[in-house]
């Protein structure tokens, strides 16, 4: 007789105590509310926290790389310097594309580009050490990172791109002294800013491996430079333990280790955050260069760099720069 006695035992059937909730997990929850994150484990994401950390760990190595080539510029010329670089570079970049089996070599489609984006490696490079040796070390490291803006204006011209407001704020004249330095340092943004706005067009066009796009970058790169060290620069190279010291962290870490940190960290990142995370680089140069090298900077040109550096920041928070890179992921 199921019917008769199931509301009796429906009466007494014992009901199982609701967990308390605890103050502090209720206050947790209201603060997320608050912030518009309704996910607990947002802010516990490993992944994130891990891009966070090769991030930092990111603007660390190319801040004090700076230094590290003020300082092999010492005993070697700068196309001499950028041409062993990216041979040493390129050579350990193999590896790394047989661990993850990329393409070896381009198809033949895609040499023109290969080619194309080899001059703008050399033109980056042969400005900046250029302008490194005749200029100051975060002078320099500044205005090549006016790259931010060279890239809006040259999507502007290039690919319709609406040009942002806050490019109106960089003004990269109001440095002082050493003009062919910073002409110089300001070719070399332009250049590297032409290069990424060049890379943005090809990946819209046809689908290609960036490990085999840079290695070929770097050995075409090495070529000019070394026809062009030859040339300009018949001095023999001073093989120091210093140099020694300086071209294998700017090899090493600063090219191949770098790249590593800054893929792993876009793949799982906002690529405006990427942005801003690589603008504490030219600070950690100015720094570096301040401790290591003496290199104190005029107030005029401290109020420059602290110019360009706000307006950088602008363009790295603009929500068109914040928004996810296609094809990655945001975990």
């Amino acid at each position: 007789m199921p019917g008769k006695y199931s509301g009796i035992f429906r009466r007494h059937r014992r009901k199982t105590p609701e967990p308390r909730k605890d103050a502090c997990s209720t206050n947790a929850t209201m603060r997320r509310s608050a912030a518009g994150t309704d996910n607990p484990m947002s802010d516990l994401d490993p992944e994130r926290r891990n891009a966070g950390v090769a991030l930092a760990l990111l603007a660390l190595i190319w801040g004090y790389n700076w230094v590290a080539m003020k300082t092999g510029l010492a005993d070697v010329g700068p196309l001499q310097f950028a041409t062993l670089r990216f041979t040493l570079a390129a050579l350990c970049m193999i590896p790394l594309i047989m661990r993850f089996r990329a393409p070896l070599l381009p198809r033949r489609e895609q040499w023109p580009a290969v080619a194309i984006l080899g001059f703008m490696l050399a033109g980056n490079f042969a400005c900046t050490l250029t302008a490194l040796r005749l200029g100051g070390t975060g002078k320099t490291a500044v205005l090549v990172y006016t790259m931010p803006f060279w890239v809006l204006v040259f999507a502007w011209l290039a690919l319709r791109e609406r040009l942002d407001r806050w490019v109106v704020l960089v003004e990269p004249w109001t440095l002082s002294g050493g003009m062919i330095a910073s002409v110089l340092a300001l070719g070399a943004g332009m250049s590297w800013g032409a290069s990424v706005v060049y890379v943005k067009n090809l990946q819209k066009k046809t689908s290609v491996s960036m490990l085999m796009i840079t290695l070929w970058q770097m050995i075409i790169g090495s070529l000019l430079l070394a026809l062009g060290g030859a040339w300009l620069e018949p001095q023999p190279i001073r093989w120091t333990v210093g140099f020694g010291l300086a071209l294998g962290y700017t090899a090493a870490l600063a090219t191949g280790v770098a790249w590593m940190l800054f893929y792993y960290a876009l793949r799982r990142m906002p690529a405006g955050m990427v942005a801003l995370g690589t603008l504490a680089t030219p600070v950690i140069g100015v720094l570096a260069a301040w401790l290591q090298l003496g290199e104190r900077p005029a107030p005029l040109e401290a109020t420059g760099m602290a110019l360009i550096g706000t307006a950088l920041a602008m363009l790295a928070w603009s929500p068109r720069l914040n928004a996810p890179t296609p094809g990655t992921h945001r975990r």
